[in-house]
């Protein structure tokens, strides 16, 4: 039975339009084809998700202190210990710690072989390293940290780094959403896909330290734009099947997150190690051979013929053969905008009445789930234990948060599990601040607020999940690049914040996760506002999307 959308009169115009989802209803909406094409995208999620969770390691901190020769050059004096090293050169801060960027003031150049008598003195105040820095490279044998000396005075210029990979990722996300409704889906995958490839081995290579530092902004906007455009491509061939599909391209990001650990584990040369990650793009670049333009994408600008080309790759993928009564059956009559032969951008967003509201509370949920999450994130990093196993730990979470999103979204609907993981989230990191501010060192409330931070871990996860299909099915075909771009451009907003925010813990140790979890429990209210679009056909026009906001076209 043919869908048919109710137009109201003063909607700009109506034409006849093939509708792709019941093209799917024929071809199939996961079938084996649509199944093989997710897994070949999924390496998308892969390298965007080393790439973005590696400055784990290749800037992880490492024990340091001044040089001080010939002091700690065993040939000279062999049986000295690192701790007495410590003891004669390096002078301790009001907190009883070594201070690592200081000396004390004694001239090393008296100091003869085996006489520690040029140390063994009262010393004259402290002096800033002047010989370099000494690394423990017992752990790793070398970080951007050791290479570039990025302590003491430029330790700011790790977190400049970070920073600079959030604006890449934001830049990402604008070129990708243009890209995505301008050149099409798969080709905009394959540019992303390169460039990852190209400026992660770069980095792999590269010699001055702002050079790393520009290549990190390119490999951030390369590694995410594949990966979010993958998501929208996915998302437009699975029809009713898109909650699954959409949300397990998530999973893979959180696989590659846990085994990220591995390739640090064996790879302790920090180029060694980037050289390797940087290279899981390559295999797509064969997928891309196999993987057909989106239909939906076709259709929604006019091309019928080349969308019922594509189609038939599907269909034939699927074992179905679609004749040309099939595709008659799926014309419907289609409200339009006045504009139609155009290309759209972000602003197109803002200017329906009725969008401009859904794109403002869809930007909010975007930059508040992002936000908790590289909030939690950072502070599950800086927790006792094993780096690696606390690194897979993260990523184990996600996915279990993954798939609660994949049993409960097609069950309660998106607007629902929006609102219900953001006041759990919330709530959660409420909760942990609360019992850690009156556990007085009592272990059992201690472990009560780390499980409480580690649901809040969980639901946030599937939060960002459930945002990404829910973006895609909110807004039409014709600007879901766009979307998703400015959704994800919205979400770097709320990562840059992140840093700061747990800045504020060391003058109040509650107020970091009291902020996080306000921002929960507002994007769970500001969630209940979304049009519910479970069981919905996704729009294709601007002027269909209207309808769909304001309830009054039948789009079931």
């Amino acid at each position: 039975m043919k869908k048919q959308v109710q137009v109201k009169p003063d909607v700009d115009q109506t034409k006849q339009m093939i509708e792709f989802d019941l093209v799917l209803d024929k071809i199939g909406h996961l079938g084996r084809f649509q199944v093989i094409i997710c897994i070949m995208l999924s390496y998308t999620g892969i390298q965007a998700s080393l790439h973005a969770v590696s400055s784990v390691f290749y800037a992880a901190k490492t024990p340091y202190r001044c040089n001080v020769p010939p002091i700690d050059n065993s040939s000279f004096y062999p049986n000295l210990t690192e701790t007495e090293i410590l003891n004669y050169t390096i002078p301790r801060n009001e907190n009883g710690n070594f201070d690592r960027c200081q000396r004390f003031n004694v001239s090393l150049e008296s100091c003869e072989p085996a006489n520690l008598a040029c140390v063994n003195q009262t010393h004259e105040g402290t002096m800033e390293c002047d010989h370099g820095y000494h690394y423990d490279t017992s752990q790793y044998k070398s970080t951007i940290i050791t290479e570039w000396d990025l302590v003491c005075d430029g330790a700011i210029w790790a977190s400049v780094v970070s920073s600079v990979f959030m604006a890449g990722m934001w830049t990402g996300a604008v070129i990708s959403g243009y890209l995505l409704d301008f050149i099409g889906r798969r080709y905009t995958i394959l540019v992303m896909a390169v460039g990852s490839l190209i400026s992660g081995l770069c980095i792999s290579a590269v010699q001055p330290f702002w050079a790393f530092v520009i290549l990190r902004f390119c490999v951030a906007a390369c590694s995410h734009g594949a990966f979010m455009s993958s998501f929208v491509y996915i998302i437009e061939v699975t029809g009713n099947s898109r909650t699954a599909a959409g949300v397990h391209l998530h999973t893979a990001f959180s696989i590659a997150y846990a085994v990220n650990s591995l390739f640090a584990y064996y790879l302790r040369d920090w180029r060694q190690y980037y050289f390797a990650i940087s290279l899981t793009p390559a295999l797509y670049i064969i997928f891309h051979l196999f993987i057909p333009e989106s239909p939906r994408w076709h259709f929604s600008n006019g091309r019928i013929e080349k969308g019922m080309a594509e189609a038939n790759r599907f269909a034939a993928g699927n074992g179905i053969v679609m004749t040309p009564q099939d595709y008659e059956d799926t014309f419907v009559s289609r409200p339009t905008d006045r504009e139609t032969a155009r290309n759209y951008n972000c602003l197109d967003l803002f200017r329906p009445k009725r969008m401009r509201w859904v794109v403002l509370n869809m930007m909010f949920s975007w930059m508040v789930i992002s936000m908790v999450y590289y909030g939690l994130s950072l502070n599950a990093g800086s927790l006792a234990g094993d780096i690696y196993l606390n690194n897979a730990l993260n990523g184990i979470l996600e996915i279990i948060g993954y798939f609660i999103v994949q049993f409960t979204m097609d069950k309660y609907g998106r607007r629902t599990i929006m609102s219900s993981f953001f006041f759990i989230q919330g709530f959660g990191c409420l909760g942990s601040a609360a019992l850690k501010e009156v556990a007085n060192g009592n272990q059992a409330i201690l472990l009560a607020s780390t499980i409480l931070a580690f649901t809040g871990k969980v639901f946030n996860a599937g939060s960002f999940g459930a945002v990404y299909n829910l973006t895609a099915e909110l807004f039409p075909t014709v600007i879901r690049g766009n979307a998703v771009g400015l959704g994800s451009m919205a979400a770097r907003a709320g990562s840059i914040c992140s840093p700061f925010i747990i800045f504020l813990q060391d003058r109040h140790s509650w107020l970091p996760a009291t902020v996080f979890g306000v921002f929960g429990v507002a994007g769970g209210f500001f969630s209940l506002a979304y049009p519910e679009t479970m069981n919905r056909y996704m729009p294709q026009t601007i002027a269909e999307a209207e309808l769909f906001y304001s309830g009054k076209g039948d789009f079931t």
